[in-house]
């Protein structure tokens, strides 16, 4: 079960360009589904980012019902445990769609299995998809439409914006640069590529990612390659919750900057792949993290 997961993780981070867009009055996923672009009474949210980011804005009373996490924390937590869950977020349970009879229904693209289904059946349904920091704005922005808290989502993505902007002002302001990845597995030991909201938050934060330069969605990288690179920090999130699994993955870790100088650390999942507001904010965690590693 856990490796059908990670494949189906994989699928969901490799295919978005633009994520969710407002044109013309509609709503238009990346997967080329649209629904009208207004305020809906009753969402089946399958999504955990835009759970969050509907708490955030005030949204919350448009939800009828979730897909809950196995392990990580859906934020609120005490709030969000208290939904009715049907389903997890690889799999909905179209019998109870049918019960709570919504009015839109938002998924992430790792259900998209779903979809189709869900569309014969006759409701209203979207991808929300987003593999960028941009995107993630973009979601939020969206959000707001569909829950009729336009406002408070457009103030939300604002402050968003400004703490992207502040974080930018201070990379530029920093000719040195640290070179890093933030794993996804240590067996193979692969990370995240350019193309996903961990790459594009290491880009924003003038990290230069070492998996960059390697092929693939998911690019593996070899004990060789890592010992070349010699990165200054080595992250991990998704499957691994311990730096020791980083350390212990290969004999070239002691070897290299990061292993050296203990700079290996595990990344909060819920935080950091998540298409939330909150990624913003653990940004600015991670640049302290990054700012100690540069000032050593």
């Amino acid at each position: 079960m856990k490796k059908i997961i990670l494949f189906i993780f994989c699928i969901a981070l490799s295919v978005s360009s633009f994520a969710i867009k407002v044109e013309n009055n509609q709503i238009i996923d990346d997967y080329g589904n649209r629904i009208e672009a207004k305020e809906y009474k009753k969402i089946i949210v399958t999504d955990p980012g835009v759970i969050e980011i509907l708490f955030k804005i005030g949204g919350e009373k448009s939800i009828v019902a979730i897909a809950k996490t196995s392990k990580s924390k859906i934020y609120p937590s005490d709030k969000v445990d208290k939904l009715v869950s049907i389903g997890n977020i690889s799999n909905l349970n179209l019998e109870k769609v049918i019960e709570y009879k919504p009015d839109l229904i938002v998924v992430s693209s790792m259900m998209l299995r779903n979809v189709d289904a869900v569309k014969k059946m006759g409701y209203n349904i979207i991808v929300s998809n987003a593999s960028s920091l941009d995107g993630i704005l973009d979601l939020i922005s969206v959000t707001g439409v569909i829950s009729g808290k336009k406002e408070e989502a457009e103030k939300l993505k604002k402050e968003c914006t400004l703490k992207l902007e502040k974080i930018e002002k201070e990379k530029n302001k920093n000719s040195s640069k640290l070179k890093g990845a933030i794993l996804f597995s240590t067996s193979p030991m692969s990370a995240f590529s350019e193309n996903s909201i961990p790459g594009d938050v290491l880009k924003h934060l003038g990290v230069i990612n070492i998996a960059a330069n390697v092929p693939g969605q998911r690019p593996i990288l070899s004990p060789e390659y890592i010992l070349k690179e010699n990165p200054d920090f080595l992250a991990g999130a998704m499957s691994l919750d311990n730096p020791q699994q980083i350390i212990e993955a290969s004999n070239v870790i002691p070897k290299i900057k990061a292993g050296k100088n203990n700079n290996i650390f595990i990344l909060d999942s819920s935080v950091i792949l998540r298409s939330s507001y909150r990624i913003f904010d653990e940004m600015e965690v991670l640049k302290e993290k990054l700012d100690k590693i540069e000032s050593k």
